[in-house]
C-alpha cells in the first residue's frame, strides 16, 4: 500500500509565481498512467471480475497568469535637474569660395622717390626761368644810342590821359641791413604778429649787426597805420598824416639780445619835430613800451629825456628799467628813427650819415650816457 501513494505524490509539481515572473519554462504534466491491477497475494483472494472502463483523469487547470503591478516612476530631486542627453548633430563643412589674391606691389626705393622729387623741382625751376627770360627780358625791345630821326610832318594827336604815378620804395638804409627776411602774416592780428617777431627775435646774429623785417599780409607790405596798430602802439591823433605808408623795421644784435629799430618817412620834418616833441611831454614812452617785445612795467616816477650829440645829430634819450634797453629818438632829414638802446641808434646814424667814429670816442659817449643815468 506503500507504492501506491508514493508514487502518486511524485506525479505533483510544484509551480510557484517567482518561476512565473522569471519567465520559467513550464514543465509538461506527466501522462497519468491508469493503476496496475490489485494483485492479491494470494491465489485464494483473487477472482475474475469483469474489467471496468477506464476514464482517463483531466488535468488539473493551468494557474491563473500573475498580476503585474506597474509602480510609477518616482519624480525627480528637486536638488538634480534631470540631465537631457541630446545626441550631437553633424553639421557638414561649409565650402567657402577662395577669393583670388592680387600680387604684391613692390615698395619703391627712398633713393628713388628723392631723385624724382628733385628732378621735378629742377624740371619746374628751369622752366619757370625760361618763362621768366621769354616773357621779360626776350621780349624787350633793344634799346639804342643812336638818336631816332625827327620826323619833319605833324602827326594829329589825341589827348592822352595823365600816367598814372607809382610810388618808390623809400631806401631806408645806405649800405645795411647785414640781412633782410620777409614775414608773412597768416591773420592779420596782434597775437600773431607778436610772437612771429619774438620767434624771429631768438634767432642767434652776428653781433653788431642789423636784420631787415618786412612784414607782409598775403603777399601784400603792411602799410605803417597797419603795423603801429597791430603792434599795438598808440600815436597822437592826427600824427600819421604827416607821414608815408612805408616803414622800416629791423633788429640790431648785441650781447643780450636783439634791440628792435623802427624807422618812419616823415612828409614834413618841422611838424615832425613838433609832433615828437609834444608826444614826448604827455605819453611817448608808454605808447612805444610794446616795441621792446617784453612785458617792462615802467617805474611810478619817469625821469626826463636827455640830449647827447652822435655825430652831430642830437638824440634824445630815456633809461628805462631794462638793462642794456634804453628809449632813443632821433630826426635825420626826413627820418624818425627809434631804438631800444644807444648802440643801435649809433649803427643806424653812422650808416645814414655815412660817418665813422673811433673806438674811443664811442667809448667816451657810453660814458657820459651812463652819466645821465646816475
Amino acid at each position: 500500500m506503500t507504492e501506491p501513494n508514493q508514487k502518486q505524490t511524485e506525479d505533483i509539481i510544484i509551480r510557484t509565481m517567482k518561476d512565473d515572473l522569471e519567465g520559467k519554462p513550464k514543465p509538461k504534466p506527466a501522462a497519468v498512467m491508469p493503476p496496475s491491477p490489485f494483485t492479491p497475494i494470494s491465489k485464494e483472494a483473487e477472482y475474475k471480475a469483469s474489467p471496468a472502463p477506464i476514464t482517463p483523469i483531466a488535468p488539473p487547470p493551468p494557474p491563473p497568469p500573475p498580476k503585474i503591478e506597474f509602480k510609477p516612476t518616482p519624480a525627480p530631486i528637486p536638488n538634480k535637474p534631470p540631465v537631457l542627453i541630446v545626441p550631437p548633430k553633424i553639421i557638414p563643412p561649409k565650402k567657402i569660395p577662395e577669393i583670388p589674391v592680387k600680387p604684391l606691389y613692390k615698395v619703391m626705393p627712398a633713393w628713388i622717390k628723392l631723385g624724382i622729387i628733385g628732378l621735378i623741382t629742377i624740371c619746374v625751376t628751369l622752366s619757370g626761368l625760361y618763362g621768366y627770360w621769354k616773357i621779360f627780358i626776350q621780349s624787350k625791345p633793344p634799346t639804342t644810342s643812336v638818336n631816332p630821326p625827327v620826323s619833319t610832318t605833324t602827326i594829329p594827336m589825341l589827348p592822352i590821359a595823365p600816367l598814372a604815378t607809382s610810388t618808390i620804395l623809400a631806401e631806408f638804409f645806405s649800405k645795411l641791413p647785414n640781412k633782410s627776411i620777409t614775414i608773412d602774416l597768416p591773420t592779420k592780428t596782434p597775437a600773431v604778429l607778436m610772437q612771429a617777431l619774438k620767434s624771429e627775435a631768438e634767432i642767434e646774429e652776428t653781433r653788431a649787426s642789423v636784420k631787415q623785417l618786412k612784414i607782409t599780409y598775403q603777399g601784400t607790405p603792411l602799410t605803417t597805420e597797419e603795423f603801429l596798430k597791430l603792434f599795438s602802439i598808440f600815436t597822437p591823433k592826427d600824427f600819421l598824416l604827416n607821414y608815408e605808408n612805408e616803414f622800416a623795421f629791423a633788429f640790431f644784435a648785441q650781447k643780450e639780445g636783439a634791440r628792435p629799430i623802427l624807422i618812419l618817412k616823415a612828409k614834413n620834418k618841422t611838424l615832425a619835430n613838433t609832433q615828437l616833441t609834444n608826444w614826448e611831454k604827455a605819453t611817448l614812452v608808454s605808447d612805444i613800451l610794446p616795441l621792446f617785445l617784453n612785458n617792462i612795467k615802467l617805474p611810478q616816477y619817469l625821469p626826463s629825456f636827455r640830449t647827447y650829440l652822435f655825430v652831430n645829430q642830437p638824440v634824445r634819450f630815456l633809461n628805462i628799467s631794462a638793462p642794456f634797453a634804453s628809449l632813443n629818438y632821433s630826426i635825420y632829414n626826413n627820418y624818425v628813427i627809434f631804438t631800444t638802446s644807444s648802440a643801435g641808434m649809433f649803427i643806424v646814424l653812422q650808416d645814414l650819415t655815412g660817418q665813422s667814429i673811433s673806438q674811443s670816442y664811442l667809448e667816451n659817449l657810453n660814458a657820459s650816457i651812463n652819466a645821465f643815468v646816475e
